[in-house]
């Protein structure tokens, strides 16, 4: 699996868009529009502790409160194709073309070495037999450190953690495949202390892990990403009721 460190961001903060279409290097087709979005919809909560950083089902039409990161063949946009709540979403689609990536990131506030991210995504394409399509990837600076993804080639969950040796430890979640095409609910939660580190993990509504000797090399979380931070992760994913918390003691 391809990983490199994060590369010159294309940010984008307040990013709006209408229903993109695939492009290169995906057969996906979507379904008919759904209609506008809903602006005056509630946002989305749940009964994790610490401040909220953020709350977004979409509804804006924009991706206003996240860094955007788009190259090549990759798109980032807000869709009334397919939503968990609502009309709308966000969409993520980057393809196996050169230079193609797609995501956004949410920023933590300075000494948050604890967060929660909660949210629903649906995974309608999967990419490359070898790669997977995240779900949340954490990082501390510029280091991504833990990762929750579903594999492409049997669709499995699984969590990724680099350990403070520089290698990266695996493990498998759920043993059985992810549906595609449906709407999952995940939940990470992770407690950055270097060797003795906390993760957490919820899988439609159920905890399919659950440690507090985590051996990884970050002592904080600077930002939570939705998507992939290198070229070539081909994925369609919608991502909505997004819920993002930091705690800091």
């Amino acid at each position: 699996m391809d990983w490199r460190p994060l590369g010159k961001r294309i940010r984008a903060l307040g990013f709006a868009s209408v229903l993109v279409l695939p492009v290169t290097g995906s057969s996906l087709a979507l379904p008919p529009h759904a209609g506008p979005c809903q602006p005056s919809t509630s946002t989305p909560t749940d009964g994790y502790p610490g401040r909220v950083v953020a709350a977004d089902n979409f509804e804006s039409g924009t991706m206003s409160g996240h860094a955007v990161e788009t190259s090549g063949t990759g798109t980032v946009s807000v869709s009334s194709a397919r939503a968990h709540t609502g009309t709308c979403s966000a969409y993520l689609h980057a393809t196996a073309d050169p230079g193609s990536l797609a995501d956004f990131s949410t920023s933590l506030p300075p000494g948050t070495r604890e967060v929660y991210a909660d949210g629903w995504f649906d995974i309608v394409q999967a990419g490359v037999t070898n790669d997977d399509v995240p779900y949340f990837r954490f990082f501390s600076d510029a280091t991504r450190f833990v990762d929750v993804y579903r594999h492409n080639s049997n669709g499995q969950l699984w969590l990724r953690i680099l350990t403070p040796d520089g290698s990266f430890a695996y493990t498998c979640l759920m043993a059985s495949s992810i549906s595609l095409d449906a709407w999952h609910h995940i939940a990470v939660h992770v407690v950055s202390d270097g060797r003795t580190s906390t993760v957490q993990v919820w899988f439609d509504g159920s905890r399919v892990y659950s440690s507090s000797q985590v051996r990884t090399v970050a002592s904080s979380v600077t930002s939570v990403l939705n998507g992939a931070e290198h070229f070539q992760q081909m994925e369609d994913t919608y991502i909505d009721d997004l819920v993002v918390r930091s705690v800091i003691s």
